[in-house]
């Protein structure tokens, strides 16, 4: 279920709920009817009053050339290159540090966990350029994070991971990191998709349908690229990153998707 479950492909993950987990945890979109319904109860999911079951008002908005200046320290994360790995999005949230997926970094044949040289942060990617290229000098998944196993509710917790980079990038705001008790009751969400892989695009006004400690199920949809997609709050006038997309979910009670919400020891390096 990581915003992707199903068929490798090399644009945008795909999760595999499956032992071999060829490629990577990709987000698939539709994971196992047993597996939405223990989602949607670890999630409180069967609480959910019927307004909010429809999950239709939630769109994708493409940004244009002149918003994405705004939002540089959103960027792409590719593994081993784009033909032979796949894409994700990251966040810049300190200069030498960008938060994405966990599930991201098994983007490679076989499902080997990616190395640092081959994980790549380009900050404001646009239509092949960039406002700051840098490698990854190490890779911290979530240790809790296994990708061999079945998706289940605490997979799903800890499929979060941190890129520290090989130098510092500056000249560009990194976005606060937040860690509120509750989240919502809207978010926004920035990232780059399977089918706009090239420039971001944002969904506005994303419901928050039900929370727990570490996850919160939208009811805004997502598809395969966006996984490790920043989770967005205002606060005053500016914005907090409050969580990470993970996977898509149907068939829960109107939640489309899951936000993963990394705990302060996992962002402490414990």
């Amino acid at each position: 279920m990581g915003l992707l479950l199903g068929k490798a492909l090399r644009r945008g993950f795909k999760w595999r709920p499956d032992p071999g987990i060829s490629r990577a945890m990709r987000p698939s979109s539709r994971p196992p009817a047993a597996l939405s319904l223990a989602l949607a109860v670890a999630l409180g999911a069967a609480a959910l009053p019927a307004a909010h079951a429809a999950g239709t008002r939630e769109r994708a908005e493409p940004l244009a050339e002149a918003q994405h200046r705004a939002w540089r320290a959103i960027g792409r994360v590719n593994v081993a290159g784009f033909d032979t790995g796949g894409f994700c999005t990251g966040t810049l949230i300190a200069p030498d540090r960008v938060l994405t997926a966990a599930h991201c970094l098994y983007a490679l044949r076989g499902g080997a966990r990616a190395q640092p040289g081959q994980v790549h942060f380009l900050a404001g990617w646009y239509k092949g350029s960039y406002a700051a290229h840098r490698t990854a000098r190490a890779v911290r998944p979530n240790p809790d994070f296994h990708p061999g196993k079945k998706p289940d509710s605490r997979s799903l917790r800890s499929d979060v991971a941190i890129l520290l980079l090989e130098t510092p990038i500056t000249g560009i705001a990194p976005l606060a990191l937040a860690l509120p008790e509750r989240i919502g009751p809207e978010v926004t969400v920035i990232g780059y998709r399977r089918d706009r892989p090239n420039a971001l695009s944002r969904v506005r006004d994303c419901r928050v349908l039900v929370q727990s400690p570490g996850m919160a199920g939208l009811g805004c949809p997502v598809t395969e690229g966006i996984s490790g997609a920043p989770v967005l709050q205002r606060a005053g006038r500016g914005w907090q990153v409050v969580g990470v997309i993970s996977a898509a979910l149907r068939g829960a009670g109107g939640i489309r998707s899951i936000a993963v919400r990394p705990g302060a020891a996992f962002l402490a390096g414990q």
